[in-house]
């Protein structure tokens, strides 16, 4: 399969998950993206990749028949250490740091994220990696370093979903924070025709609520508009 196939897969499924979902910042993302790319990642055909591959299917079996509150990352972990540096190794990784992360281990699942990081730092899954640290942040309260890690994923991946995705979940920071006149400013960025209606279509929405809550802010010309119906 392409690249560009797979990055228009990604697209959609993100698109399902923004329909399904308002706020956009943590697990729905990770287990997403990371399951999406699992399927869809350009397999490696040497036996070391067809065993690693192996390896990790049959952890990730093991694991989706036990109770997630039961489910053990640490077996992942273990796929991951005896393939350390292969693809599937990696992808491991990312597993493991997602299921820590759906069970409320939010500082484990940073760690395994940023070791994917230091570890696979020229995967194609990189910027996947570090939207999730932002949202291990996120999760554990740590605003304003969760708000500089979705900063950086937008400046990283300019024009990508990733950048998109990071921007939604900063506007959302900066209105949990207070901070309205920021959270207008990012969705005036994402109501831009050139983002994809997916993205646009949230922005705009949730920018007509925080003008209804902040109308002070509303530009000029649409104060008028405003008044006159």
């Amino acid at each position: 399969m392409s690249s560009e196939t797979e990055s228009t897969g990604m697209i959609d499924l993100l698109a399902w998950y923004e329909t399904n979902k308002q706020k956009v910042a943590g697990v729905g993302v990770v287990l997403l993206v990371v399951g999406f790319v699992g399927y869809f990642a350009n397999w490696k055909t040497t036996q070391t990749e067809l065993n690693a591959s192996n390896d990790l299917f049959q952890a990730r079996l093991a694991m989706g028949k036990e109770e997630a509150e039961i489910a053990d990352p640490t077996k992942l972990l273990t796929v991951a250490s005896d393939h350390s540096g292969t693809s599937a190794g990696g992808r491991a990784v990312l597993f493991a740091a997602s299921a820590y992360f759906e069970k409320g281990q939010y500082d484990e699942a940073q760690k395994q994220f940023e070791a994917f990081l230091a570890n696979y730092s020229d995967s194609p899954l990189r910027g996947t990696a570090m939207f999730c640290v932002a949202a291990c942040k996120d999760a554990l309260g740590q605003t304003a370093d969760a708000i500089d890690g979705y900063r950086r994923v937008a400046s990283s991946f300019a024009n990508s979903y990733l950048a998109f995705q990071a921007k939604l979940a900063m506007g959302g920071l900066y209105e949990s924070q207070g901070e309205a006149s920021q959270a207008l400013a990012v969705y005036d960025e994402l109501s831009h025709t050139t983002v994809p209606v997916t993205y646009s279509s949230e922005a705009g929405s949730r920018r007509e609520s925080l003008l209804k809550k902040h109308p002070e802010l509303a530009p000029a010309e649409e104060a008028v508009v405003e008044s006159a119906e």
